[in-house]
């Protein structure tokens, strides 16, 4: 498991205002909440510091030493949400979920899948059901992702939740008989009709009604 050092500081100034003039100067406002804190404990990091972790082949569920100034010993502890602005795209905000290493969590885990389905050859197309799976372990057990390899499927065929191979200690939290991926054939596509085709049809149907019975009213 990918383990990241990231450096903040506790900050007394909340609301608006105070997380305005916090990211003009470069800094990132956050939280931190869990075992051992009472409330959440506003935050502040560095901007391209965060963004560096962000990046990282863990991504979301990369571990944090978080260093606090003031604080001789460093706090671990993983990201629990992660705020953007809708248009700009640059960090709002950042939710820490302080974590005990020796305690287990419930983690979304990405998917990969690996082979070619047999059943490709036949005009079958890989249809993915679920990009992650969420599983519980330690900490320092997280793994980056789920290998699934598909190579054996064949059309009509699919691979569960029960059919992944998780690391030694750890579980799906999730239904076993979940799909996580099939192989489907493919639908079949309906050509679309011509000008002439749809005028045909209208005097074709034009002509069957002038052809009912009339009513007596009429």
């Amino acid at each position: 498991m990918e383990q990241i050092n990231l450096t903040a500081q506790k900050r007394s100034a909340t609301g608006k205002g105070a997380a305005g003039r916090l990211r003009t100067a470069g800094s990132v406002p956050g939280v931190i909440y869990g075992p051992g804190i009472e409330g959440a404990m506003p935050i502040a990091v560095a901007g391209k510091e965060m963004e560096k972790v962000l990046h990282t082949s863990a991504g979301g569920n990369v571990l944090v030493s978080l260093n606090l100034e003031g604080e001789t010993k460093p706090r671990m502890a993983m990201f629990k949400a992660v705020r953007r602005h809708p248009l700009r795209g640059t960090l709002e905000h950042v939710d820490l979920l302080q974590i005990q290493m020796d305690h287990k969590i419930v983690v979304e885990v990405p998917i990969h899948v690996t082979g070619k389905a047999v059943g490709l050859a036949f005009g079958g197309i890989i249809q993915l059901e679920s990009r992650t799976v969420r599983i519980e372990c330690l900490p320092g057990q997280i793994p980056t992702g789920l290998d699934i390899d598909v190579t054996s499927l064949n059309v009509g065929h699919s691979l569960h939740i029960k059919d992944l191979t998780l690391p030694q200690g750890s579980r799906a939290v999730a239904d076993p008989m979940a799909t996580l991926v099939s192989v489907v054939s493919p639908t079949a596509e309906v050509a679309p009709k011509t000008a002439e085709e749809v005028q045909a049809e209208l005097a074709k149907s034009f002509e069957e009604k002038e052809k009912e019975p009339k009513s007596k009213e009429e």
